[in-house]
Formats: C-alpha cells, sequence, structure tokens
C-alpha cells in the first residue's frame, strides 16, 4: 500500500506561452462539433493495443471522480502539487501553494471583516473575499465554512510539513463533491503517520514571523499514529501601505491582521485485518486573531477556537472494490468584540457540521468500476452580529442545515485507448431543494504519451447562510414579500483537453467554456427590488497549460500558464466582466546541487485585474482595475548532521525585488521582502 502511495506522488504538471486567440476557440461551436465528429471517426478506427502501453510511469489521481485513476484517464483537469513542490516554494501560508496552480488566483489577506485572511479562488468570479464557489476538502473532509462560504485558511488545523500531496480539480465538479464545487475543488491529502515516525523539530524565525513545530510519529502493533504540535506568531501586512492610491486617511493604512497560531492534530492508523483498516483524525486550532480596518468594522478582542474529530473506516474488498464509511464533526468558534459606527458589539459566532458518508466502489461488469454511495450532513450557525439583518428577530437565531446526497461515477474501458466516464449526484439541501449535476467525458489514448479529452458537466453553488439570510429579509412583508425566492448557482462546463509526454517533458493543456446563470447577489438593494436575486449570468471562454521538465537528474522545471476572459451582463451593477486576468504566469526552477546543497527559484506575473466594483473611484486614483503585478521568490537549503541525526536549515526570501503592488483591491498592498530562516531537526 505504501509502495503504491509513493508511486502516487511522483509528480505534478505546470504551462507555457499564451495566445490571444486560443480563448475564442470553444466560442465557435460549429467548429467544436466539427472536431467532435473527427474525434469520434478516428476513435472508430483506431487500433488499439493493450491499455498497459498508455499507463507507464503516469501518476494516479484519488479525487478527480472518487476512483483511483491515471492522471490520463480522469474526467476533469488535475493539478498536483507533492511535496517536494510545497517546499521548493518556500510558502509560509498554506494559501500561498496555489499560485502554482494555473488559473488559480489568491490574494494575500484581502479579506478584512470576518477573518483577515487570504482570498484563494479559481477563475476569478470574485465579488467578495470569500471566494464561495470552491469547495476545499483535507483527506475528503469538507472544510466549506457554512457562514460566508468559502474557507478561512489561516483557521485550518494543519501545518504544511504534514501534508502529502495537494489535487487541485481544475473545472467544475459537483459530479463527485456536490454544490459548492462549482468552480473547483482542493483534495489536501496528508501523510500516512508510517511515513512521519520518530521526533522532529522545526523553528522558523523572520520579519514578523516566528514559529515552532513538534511531531513525534510511533508505532504499536498495528497501529501507527502522529501528533504534531505548533505555535504560529504572524505580523501580517505593514501597518502603513507604502505606496498609497490616495491621501486619504483609508486608503494609506493596511488591515488589522496579526495572528497567534496554535495547532494541535493527531492521526492514528489501525490495520484490523487484512482487509478491514481504521483511521482516526482529531485537530485543534486556536489563538488571538486580529480583524478589521481603519474606520471600520475592527475588532477589539477575537479569539478563534476551532476543533474536528473524523473516524474513517475502510474494507478491501475482492477484485479490487472497497467500502468505507466517513464520519466527522466540526466545530468553530469566535469569541469577538467588534468596535463599529454603533459602538462596541458582541461578534461571537460558532458554527457546527456533522457529516456521514458511506462509499462503495466495485467492477459491475467486465472492464467497468462503479463507485456510488451517498452522504448527511447537518450544519448549524450562529452569528448575531454578522446574521442580525434589520428588525426580524428571527434572524439572531442558530440556521440548522440539511444536506442529503447520492453520487455515481462508472468508467468504463470501451478499447484499451478509449475510456468513458459517466457520473452524477444528486442533492438536496434546506435552502433551494433538489438539483443533479451530471457528467460526461471521455478520454482518447491517441498513442502512447497521447491522450485527449473531451468533457461536459453541470455543477452547481448553494447559497450560504449569510446569503439565505439576507433572501428571507429582502422576502419581509416590509420590504418585497413578492420577490422569488432564491435557487442555486448553475453553470454548464465544457472542456476540451490534451495530455503529452515528450521525452523529459510532460504537458497538460486545456480549453474551457463555462456558461453561467442564476449568479446570486443579496448585497445590492438594486437586485431585491428589481425582483431576482439571481439575475447575474456570464460566459468564461479561457484556456490553462502545465509544463513539467525533468530537465537533468537535479534540476526540475515546472511552469504554469493561464488566460482567457469574461463577458457579463453585469445586471445591478454586479460587475463579473473581466474578472479574470487575462494572463498569468507561475515558474518554478529548481535544482539539488549534491546531497546537501539545493535551492529553487519561483516567479509569479499576473495581468490587470478586476474584482472590486466598489474600489473604483478615477477622482482618488483608484482605477477600473488592479495593476498587473511581477514576484520573484527564492529559497536555499543545506542538509546536515548533527549528532548523527539529520538536520538542514533554509533560508526563504519571498518577494525578492522588493515589489509593492496590490491584490483584489487598492488597499491590500502585499508585504515587501520578507526574510526567514527555517532549521529542521530529526531528535
Amino acid at each position: 500500500m505504501l509502495a503504491e502511495k509513493k508511486r502516487i506522488i511522483r509528480t505534478n504538471y505546470c504551462g507555457i506561452r499564451h495566445s490571444k486567440r486560443l480563448p475564442k476557440l470553444l466560442s465557435r461551436r460549429s467548429g467544436c462539433a466539427a472536431l467532435l465528429f473527427f474525434l469520434l471517426h478516428q476513435m472508430a478506427t483506431a487500433r488499439p493495443g493493450d491499455e498497459s502501453i498508455f499507463l507507464d510511469d503516469i501518476p494516479v489521481i484519488l479525487s478527480a471522480s472518487r476512483l483511483s485513476q491515471p492522471i490520463n484517464e480522469t474526467p476533469v483537469a488535475v493539478t498536483i502539487i507533492d511535496r517536494q513542490m510545497i517546499k521548493d516554494s518556500g510558502a509560509w501560508d498554506l494559501s500561498e501553494v496555489f499560485r502554482l496552480v494555473p488559473g488559480m488566483y489568491v490574494a494575500y489577506h484581502a479579506d478584512p471583516y470576518f477573518s483577515a485572511d487570504s482570498t484563494v479562488a479559481y477563475h476569478g468570479m470574485v465579488t467578495t473575499t470569500t471566494s464561495d464557489r470552491m469547495q476545499v476538502l483535507i483527506d475528503g473532509r469538507s472544510v466549506y465554512a457554512s457562514l460566508f462560504g468559502g474557507v478561512n485558511w489561516s483557521d485550518l488545523p494543519i501545518v504544511l510539513d504534514d501534508i502529502e500531496r495537494i489535487e487541485v480539480i481544475r473545472g467544475p465538479d459537483s459530479a463527485s463533491y456536490g454544490a459548492n464545487s462549482y468552480s473547483g475543488v482542493i483534495n489536501i491529502i496528508t501523510r500516512h503517520p508510517a511515513e512521519t515516525q520518530g521526533k522532529t523539530l522545526s523553528m522558523a524565525f523572520g520579519n514578523g514571523r516566528k514559529e515552532a513545530i513538534f511531531r513525534y510519529g510511533g508505532k504499536t502493533g498495528a497501529l501507527s499514529y502522529r501528533l504534531t504540535a505548533s505555535l504560529r506568531e504572524d505580523q501580517g501586512e505593514d501597518d502603513r501601505i507604502k505606496r498609497p492610491t490616495s491621501v486619504f486617511t483609508f486608503w494609506n493604512l493596511n488591515k488589522y491582521d496579526n495572528k497567534t497560531i496554535q495547532n494541535l492534530n493527531l492521526r492514528a492508523d489501525y490495520q484490523v485485518n487484512s482487509a478491514d483498516t481504521m483511521e482516526f483524525q482529531f485537530g485543534y486550532n486556536g489563538g488571538p486573531r486580529e480583524v478589521g480596518e481603519y474606520n471600520n468594522v475592527s475588532a477589539i478582542s477575537r479569539q478563534a477556537e476551532n476543533h474536528f474529530e473524523m473516524l474513517h473506516w475502510r474494507r478491501a474488498l475482492e477484485g479490487g472494490g472497497e467500502l468505507s464509511v466517513q464520519a466527522f464533526h466540526t466545530v468553530e468558534r469566535v469569541y469577538a468584540r467588534l468596535k463599529d459606527s454603533d459602538g462596541v458589539s458582541d461578534g461571537d459566532a460558532i458554527l457546527r457540521r456533522y457529516d456521514l458518508e458511506v462509499q462503495h466502489t466495485f467492477s459491475p461488469f467486465q472492464n467497468a468500476r462503479l463507485v456510488w454511495g451517498g452522504s448527511v450532513r447537518y450544519d448549524q450557525t450562529y452569528a448575531p452580529y454578522y446574521l442580525g439583518v434589520g428588525d426580524n428577530q428571527y434572524l439572531y437565531g442558530d440556521f440548522p442545515y440539511h444536506l442529503r446526497r447520492f453520487f455515481g461515477n462508472l468508467e468504463w474501458r470501451a478499447r484499451p485507448d478509449l475510456i468513458f466516464n459517466v457520473g452524477g449526484m444528486i442533492e438536496n439541501n434546506t435552502y433551494t431543494g433538489t438539483d443533479t449535476t451530471p457528467r460526461f467525458a471521455v478520454n482518447w489514448h491517441v498513442q502512447p504519451g497521447h491522450t485527449l479529452r473531451l468533457s461536459h458537466s453541470r455543477a452547481t453553488r448553494s447559497p450560504s447562510v449569510y446569503e439565505k439570510v439576507y433572501d428571507s429579509y429582502w422576502r419581509s412583508a416590509n420590504l418585497y414579500p413578492g420577490l422569488p425566492e432564491m435557487q442555486t448557482e448553475r453553470v454548464k462546463s465544457t472542456e476540451l483537453g490534451y495530455l503529452g509526454k515528450y521525452g523529459k517533458l510532460d504537458m497538460d493543456f486545456r480549453l474551457f467554456y463555462d456558461d453561467y446563470s442564476q449568479l446570486i447577489d443579496v448585497r445590492n438593494k438594486r437586485s431585491a427590488a428589481n425582483g431576482n436575486l439571481n439575475a447575474g449570468t456570464a460566459v468564461m471562454r479561457g484556456y490553462e497549460l502545465q509544463l513539467k521538465a525533468q530537465l537533468t537528474d537535479k534540476t526540475r522545471l515546472i511552469y504554469g500558464l493561464s488566460g482567457g476572459g469574461v463577458k457579463s451582463n453585469n445586471v445591478n451593477g454586479v460587475v463579473y466582466s473581466d474578472s479574470l486576468p487575462k494572463y498569468s504566469h507561475s515558474l518554478m526552477l529548481s535544482h539539488k546541487a549534491n546531497d546537501q546543497w539545493s535551492g529553487s527559484l519561483v516567479a509569479y506575473q499576473v495581468a490587470q485585474t478586476k474584482f472590486n466594483a466598489t474600489d473604483y473611484n478615477p477622482i482618488e486614483n483608484r482605477g477600473y482595475y488592479i495593476d498587473g503585478n511581477r514576484r520573484v521568490d527564492g529559497r536555499i537549503n543545506y542538509q546536515f548532521k548533527v549528532g548523527g541525526r539529520s538536520a538542514e536549515c533554509s533560508l526563504i526570501a519571498q518577494n525578492l525585488a522588493d515589489a509593492r503592488y496590490f491584490e483584489y483591491r487598492h488597499d491590500n498592498e502585499l508585504p515587501g521582502r520578507a526574510l526567514r530562516l527555517n532549521f529542521k531537526l530529526d531528535l
């Protein structure tokens, strides 16, 4: 099992030059129809061989369809971020590693209102900092927040060194993971305790940052376990903006975003017998957190306390099948005193989640595999300050949310070179009723090392608790009682992808066409007054390219590129147009000089970006776009022995050129050059 797991994580992917003509290709429907006809004709006349010739040294994906599949047979595009890639990136926050994913937009500490956390959004479409259109999982456990949607990255009970790999599904995947897997899915997979035996101490010191991590891994008979404890202090952004766009004080000051993060994480795996395994996880994250901004809502005091418990049972079945049951419980707490224009308010919030999922994988007939199952979830949200809208006292209580899901995906190898994936999910929730999200994909191995993928899927996003409360508020008797009840957001997504191997170069290229409808807007009175909170529409066309090149045995190059555009009716003044950068690049070059010295250089470039319509004010020098930016990070690592024990020391420099630029809006300035020293010792 461990040998297979190590084989799974050996590779990752990235991209190349862009062309302005590429995003237009999928808009030509007649051209697509002709291409589809050509592909089907070629499939019908090709001469297949043994499937093993198409799968040599191909990494395996666990998340795309809930089936374990080679990356060139998944129904959606996937980026793998492995352990070495995380290490070479020099990332401080977990959110930072996603800058390496084509099509991903990351803004450092963009949220000033609830968590002072980073925004991680796939394919733009960001109207709020919470980035609520992407599902995030840790070992299959959803950490998508119920209050505003999205993820509070600093509140996750996990440290970077405990991550085995991250699988990023680039595109809608509601067929596998339901509503809120609307634009993509991130699945963070932690290391097995058997791979983290012994004691390890890690320490980091740098500009406004310091951290200590202790990890202990042990084994007793068939039980292996790992305990990780960490303490982090992070001073966040500079207090003052170095290059403000306005003379007004508000636009000269950064947010309050200092953090102290205490983490405790336990994972234990028990091999009951030859067929059954039990996995238990517990995690805690807590500590004081600043939030807010000058002359606006800010915290006099704020304390986070989050924990989860998860139990996962698996049974291996004959013929390669598996039966699994997973249950978890999560509690997210915030104790806060908030200062705003009305004085001091109680900002406490409690979010609870209970989830139970059953999944069965088997082969229903020759050359086919089927995964199917279902889950139930119960969420309860208490946040009077954030959910108290108007004078409606009902809005001050706990908000229950029930979710029931049934899913399935059939993989059928019609021929050794031709694979079909057909799947979908039926989902029922308290807020919007029942939805069905199907997907169809075909992968054709044209030749060994060259695969074409054509897929079409539909996905949804359910309203957050905050949006549902506003929906009830606008439809109250004294406002707009005839307003239709809010529905789910919807997207129809079509993709044409290519995966190829050229010697030491791996390539992953895709064209996509996403048609969004029923986009939700509850904050704008115009939407309620005009009688539709689901009036927004948008069409997104674009391309993505990932390249991985093993230049030598010691040198690796990883490159990513994405680009495209968004067109929208921008109804009621909610702007979606241009909310996708025209292009973005990422480049990582890593080299191992010898057994002791290694290093990496990482560069990012993002074109001008438009996200926040309320930010526009030409009189104060805030234009329609946030200017494009470039950034370079570097890392030097030295491995050595201390008393016969393995040790390593790393010097990491983020934003080497001390570039001062804005992300998301004109008062969110990235910190300048940040140096830190990391030290790690096996005890």
